[in-house]
């Protein structure tokens, strides 16, 4: 995954977010579960059901490829919430998160905001921009496979047209898709009628090839290869699960359990900056986490985890290391499902 500079998180998720504030500045417990020293509450319940399956599949769902890699990332968050943190200046003084269930959709975030810089400085940013047609709002920003990619609705011929002229050159089309290269940036670009999809050499890993990725990306949601929630029943079980608003990320294997060196892989570089945090998911094989912004001063986070059998469910790690921010945490047991749902309010950014 790519290199995220340290900023404050909480200056980017402005806007509706300076209600995380209420989030607890120490982590010292009280004994409910959830380490919160704020007088907060943890409700646990074991059930037959998950407490609030969305059971519908996130819009962007057809676009994520299917890979040869037994682990799967992605984030994904709309533009219009990712609009309101980058305008909205309100937060600036903020603490970073350490709960978790916040920091998890604030580094996926942080690495939108990224993929948005690169997409302005590009070459073919006038390409897209010129010939967005996505309604207002409704456009979604996703990272998978090391791809970044916009899902709207965009004029094809236009954006081709555009980045011919800009310099790019045609490497592979189709149908449905077409794949272009710009050599001076080595930049990757894939166009369909329903994503405009970009990615680049990365210098850490040698092996990744972007022209593959990113043809993998455009060719699934033009409707030649199997996405991967088609390919694989307990993914497609996970993302039908979560919650999709806001800001979403997903951890996923094929495997029974996550290997321990995903979870303590920051993924983000040095010790010094925002990392993602997994390590509560232990012994899980999917973990789908999602925060949004209710109201003017109330936020809430849903992480739905799957685990392969009931012996490596562990309810207790999780109600104690997520949701010790949260103003409320809900912890709800469903054979081998576990929900976490937390409500934040206040005002975080106030330290």
């Amino acid at each position: 995954m790519t290199d995220i500079r340290r900023r404050n998180a909480l200056g980017l998720l402005a806007g509706g977010m300076a209600l995380l504030a209420g989030c607890s500045s120490s982590s010292g417990g009280n004994g409910n579960g959830n380490g919160n020293d704020n007088g907060n509450s943890t409700d646990t319940t074991d059930s037959g059901t998950t407490n609030s399956a969305a059971e519908t599949l996130p819009p962007y769902a057809s676009m994520l490829p299917t890979t040869d890699q037994s682990e799967y990332f992605y984030g994904a968050i709309d533009v219009r919430t990712m609009s309101t943190l980058i305008e909205d200046q309100g937060a600036e003084a903020g603490k970073e998160p350490t709960d978790p269930l916040v920091g998890n959709p604030v580094v996926v975030a942080l690495l939108s905001s990224f993929g948005l810089e690169k997409l302005a400085t590009s070459a073919g940013f006038n390409a897209y921009n010129e010939n967005n047609e996505t309604a207002n709002g409704e456009e979604q920003f996703v990272y998978a496979d090391g791809v970044y990619a916009l899902v709207g609705s965009y004029d094809r011929d236009g954006i081709t047209s555009d980045l011919e002229a800009a310099g790019y050159t045609l490497e592979t089309e189709s149908d449905g898709y077409a794949v272009y290269a710009d050599s001076e940036s080595d930049e990757i670009v894939g166009v369909t009628e329903t994503v405009y999809a970009y990615s680049y050499p990365n210098a850490a890993d040698s092996s990744f090839d972007p022209a593959a990725a990113v043809e993998r990306t455009v060719a699934t949601a033009a409707g030649d290869q199997t996405p991967k929630h088609e390919a694989d029943g307990d993914f497609e079980q996970l993302l039908r699960a979560g919650k999709n608003s806001g800001i979403a990320c997903c951890l996923y294997t094929e495997n029974d359990a996550f290997a321990s060196g995903t979870l303590s892989d920051d993924q983000t570089g040095t010790e010094n900056e925002l990392q993602f945090e997994f390590g509560a998911f232990e012994g899980a094989y999917g973990v789908h986490q999602n925060l949004s912004v209710t109201s003017s001063d109330t936020a809430t986070a849903r992480a739905t985890v799957s685990y392969s059998s009931d012996e490596l469910v562990d309810k207790g790690t999780l109600e104690s290391s997520l949701g010790t921010e949260a103003n409320t945490a809900t912890v709800n047991r469903a054979e081998t499902t576990v929900t976490v749902d937390a409500e934040y309010g206040g005002e975080f950014a106030r330290e």
